[in-house]
């Protein structure tokens, strides 16, 4: 029998010297087998990552904004430029203690710790350093650079700033920068653009943002390992954007802005060129700051700017929508003359209104038998009642597009609100309880108001346009892009519809409209010396008639217009809200503008245009012995009617192509919260209060008066 094995167990062999050696040489083999496929991983699969962290130890690139281009005036005058500042940046890849970081930022810098956590974990974060604060102090750099050694992260540079020298003035129109999104970084239409950018957020700055940016330069540096520059390799200066000339008058600007504010009231005034579409100024009270928005606005101030019940960002000339009262019967006008169911001497009775369905509608006077350029004249909601009422709903809804309301105008500007106009469409949508169109539905639109609700440049569209002969022009802020070294000059080519009706129509509706301001209608207050101002006020309700209406159920005052007669070569509408009548409150504005410009046609000082014309002024104590819409004889005899042979259609083809506040009574007490709306030397804009933080603004809902029978039109 033989001898017992001592080893019988497989794990003991590795007692043996033989198993130590087999199991030494598979670990050694296996270590090396995976060593050589972690090596072939790092030099062939992560070879560009790793050379790239590499080349970044010692060599770097710090990119050099573009300055934006510069946005100017018709006249070459500065609306916004840039302006050199000095920023603290952020360099991710050289911070070693994010919490350390994070702590100096905010008790030396006085930095929200939210706002750097976020900026930190935002996408494309660590791709390019981050600017934390603009407009360092010089404490601040002072501090930075003797703290190079130990927070290398940290680094004073100069980079440009958007400037906005007009403040608020013009803040509608030309908007403001800001960092680009995280959902605008999604949108095709920013694919031009990388995380950190800064772009426009608003205004002529969004709309014509690509041209505006320029192309960003960059620096080569040699760095150490703590990111400290030893060496500058090369610099690749930016390319600015291109400047932008826009069609803006700023001197008409500065007219508008002074006296809207003027009123003491909130609004809106709208100047354009109809003979191209051309926004010579734009005003929107009440208004914002929008340096605010360039040095990096804090939450905390955007909040209040956002909730504030006065809503100052909302640009009011096309974001808002009023009922336009009586402003509407021009197109009313068109309309009926148009499909014929009224004639230009047809007399229709005003009969101190009009009794539909189980109410009696009020006009505001009695008026007899007008026919259309005297309805038009002295407003007569009577006549308009019987028109509406012949031209019927279906003829009225192909009429409002043609004539420019309920669609949008196609102005440039972000952000533009389609205006609601009355349809049969829209009643079954409002009211399905009641859906059917009715005669008093046809009343209530024929002056303006129940369904109707447009924003101001889309009746400053409407009416220029058919004073210029149907001929309408896209509206526009663009004028010209100036060329660079990359970029060729770019001009604005204008757009132009004919809105198709004839040359009787034309003549009819613009001698109403000159009656109204130069005969015994309510825009006396914009007529001009040898300009034949045309125009129409309006007076909206808010709510129904209500005898001493104040604050907010007050009405809103229009005025609407363009000069001269037979070829107009301005146009406008002042809105005033809460103000009242419009030939009181709104009509003086557009006279202003209107000065403003045939001062600098005629190459005149203000006081030689102001002299010139009160020398040709007629007879005012004559003019206003008309009272309650009743002409007397004597205004008739001297009034200055043109014989309608010799009125003639616009020639076209020689012109160029081109919050609701009332005046308080005393004196309010100072605001303790600081104001976002920096005055300027000479304020042209009523302060803006702010509200805490929880008083949410109201929303912009459509201004849609109620039927009442004791509803009347605007005058």
């Amino acid at each position: 029998m033989s001898k017992k094995k001592v080893f019988d167990d497989p794990a003991q062999q590795l007692f043996k010297p033989r198993g130590r050696i087999l199991f030494f040489k598979y670990f050694v083999l296996l270590f090396f087998v995976v060593l050589g496929v972690r090596f072939w991983y790092l030099q062939v699969v992560d070879h560009e990552h790793y050379v790239k962290a590499a080349e970044n130890n010692r060599i770097r690139e710090i990119p050099i904004p573009a300055p934006r281009g510069t946005i100017l005036d018709r006249e070459g005058k500065i609306l916004v430029d840039s302006t050199p500042t000095y920023s603290m940046m952020l360099y991710l890849e050289d911070m070693t203690n994010a919490e350390d970081t994070l702590n100096i930022l905010v008790s030396r810098f006085g930095l929200d710790r939210n706002t750097i956590l976020k900026m930190i974990n935002a996408p494309g974060a660590k791709t390019r350093p981050l600017v934390i604060k603009t407009n360092a102090a010089f404490s601040d750099r002072a501090w930075i650079e003797g703290h190079e050694f130990e927070h290398p992260e940290l680094k004073i540079e100069l980079q440009p700033q958007r400037r906005y020298p007009l403040g608020e003035v013009l803040a509608h129109v030309v908007g403001y920068v800001g960092e680009i999104g995280e959902e605008q970084l999604r949108e095709p239409a920013y694919d031009y653009c990388r995380p950190g950018d800064i772009i426009g957020q608003a205004g002529i700055e969004q709309s014509y943002n690509k041209i505006l940016m320029g192309k960003e330069g960059y620096r080569r540096v040699l760095v150490d390992s703590r990111g400290r520059v030893l060496q500058q390799l090369e610099e690749i200066p930016p390319i600015p954007g291109q400047d932008i000339i826009t069609a803006i008058d700023l001197d008409i600007q500065m007219i508008a802005e002074e006296k809207l504010s003027a009123t003491g009231f909130y609004g809106t005034a709208v100047i354009n060129d109809p003979r191209d579409g051309g926004i010579l100024a734009l005003v929107s009270h009440p208004s914002y700051d929008p340096n605010l928005f360039a040095a990096g606005i804090k939450a905390t101030d955007f909040n209040r700017l956002v909730n504030h019940p006065k809503r100052p960002l909302r640009n009011r000339a096309i974001q808002d929508r009023y009922p336009p009262g009586s402003t509407w019967k021009i197109l009313m006008a068109v309309a009926g003359l148009e499909e014929k169911t009224v004639t230009d001497k047809q007399i229709l009775p005003c009969g101190g209104g009009i009794s539909t369905g189980d109410r009696f509608v009020h006009c505001y006077g009695s008026h007899g038998g007008p026919d259309m350029r005297r309805a038009i004249e002295i407003s007569c909601d009577g006549y308009f009642y019987r028109e509406g009422i012949k031209l019927g709903i279906e003829n009225l809804e192909k009429w409002q597009a043609l004539l420019g309301t309920g669609i949008k105008t196609g102005i440039d500007l972000p952000n533009e609100t389609k205006g609601i106009v009355p349809s049969r469409q829209w009643k079954r949508k409002e009211y399905p309880k009641d859906p059917k169109w009715k005669e008093a539905d046809m009343v209530y639109a024929s002056i303006g108001q129940s369904g109707v609700s447009t924003t101001p440049l889309q009746i400053m569209f409407a009416i220029t346009g058919i004073g210029n002969g149907g001929k309408y022009y896209t509206p526009h802020v663009f004028k010209e892009a100036k060329a660079t070294e990359e970029s060729p000059a770019i001009v604005y080519q204008p757009k132009v519809r004919d809105a198709g009706f004839s040359q009787d129509t034309w003549k009819v509706v613009s001698e109403g409209m000159w009656r109204v301001v130069n005969g015994s209608g309510t825009g006396r207050r914009a007529a001009i010396a040898d300009f034949d101002v045309c125009g129409k006020s309006g007076t909206a309700q808010v709510v129904g008639i209500q005898s001493g209406a104040t604050g907010e159920q007050k009405e809103h005052a229009w005025f609407v217009g363009y000069a001269p007669k037979d070829a107009p070569e301005i146009g406008g509408v002042v809105l005033v809200e809460h103000a009242g009548h419009g030939g009181v409150e709104s009509a003086p504005i557009i006279k202003a503008c209107f000065e403003e410009y045939l001062r600098k046609k005629k190459g005149l000082p203000k006081e030689e245009l102001a002299q010139d014309a009160t020398n040709k002024q007629p007879n005012t104590s004559i003019l206003n012995a008309a009272t309650n819409n009743t002409v007397s004889s004597v205004i008739v005899s001297v009034q200055k009617t043109k014989p309608a042979s010799t009125v003639t259609k616009p020639n076209l083809s020689n012109q160029n192509s081109k919050p609701t506040i009332n005046k308080p009574a005393k004196p309010a007490k100072p605001n303790t919260t600081k104001p976002l709306v920096k005055p300027l030397v000479k304020p042209l804009v009523k302060p803006l209060a702010l509200l805490p933080q929880n008083n949410r603004g109201e929303k912009n809902k459509p201004q849609i008066v109620p039927t009442q029978a004791n509803l009347g039109g605007g005058r």
